[in-house]
C-alpha cells in the first residue's frame, strides 16, 4: 500500500500521559490514518500483564500492540513492514509506503519523535529502525 500524508504531527501530551506521531491522508476529510502511540510512563504489572507495555498501532478505529517488524526512512519515503497479525488486526496490508505532502516542521517532528515512541518498553516488539 502507497499514500501521500498531507497531514502530519507529534505530540507529548502531558495531560493524557501519551506520546503520539501521526499521519493522515488528507486534511478535512482524514482518509487513511495510522497513529503510533504509547504512555509517557513506565509500564506498571498491570500494563505489562495485558501486553500494553509497548506502543500501538491505532488505525480505522481499531488497535494492537506492538506489531511493527521494520520502519524505514530514506529521506523520501517511509516504509512500515507490519506483522501478518498486526495488519489482519489492523485491516490494512503487511506493507506500508508513505510519502509527506505535508508542512517540513511537522514532517521533521514526526521523524524525529517517531524512534522515541518505538524504541521503549518490551524489546522483542521494537521494530529494526533504519534510516533515522
Amino acid at each position: 500500500m502507497e499514500l501521500v500524508a498531507r497531514s502530519v504531527g507529534f505530540e507529548i501530551d502531558e495531560e493524557d500521559e501519551v506520546v503520539e506521531a501521526g499521519f493522515s491522508e488528507g486534511i478535512d476529510d482524514p482518509g487513511f490514518t495510522l497513529l503510533i502511540q504509547r504512555t509517557d510512563y513506565e509500564p506498571d504489572e498491570q500494563d505489562i500483564s495485558l501486553g500494553m507495555d509497548t506502543y500501538c498501532l491505532v488505525s480505522g478505529g481499531r488497535t494492537h500492540y506492538g506489531g511493527l517488524l521494520r520502519v524505514e526512512w530514506d529521506g523520501d519515503a517511509l516504509s512500515f513492514v507490519l506483522s501478518g497479525r498486526a495488519a489482519s488486526v489492523l485491516n490494512i496490508q503487511e506493507s506500508l509506503v508513505v510519502r509527506f505532502d505535508a508542512p517540513a516542521g511537522n514532517v521533521e517532528a514526526y521523524m524525529a519523535g517517531l524512534p522515541d515512541i518505538l524504541d521503549w518498553g518490551r524489546v522483542e516488539e521494537r521494530p529494526v529502525l533504519v534510516g533515522f
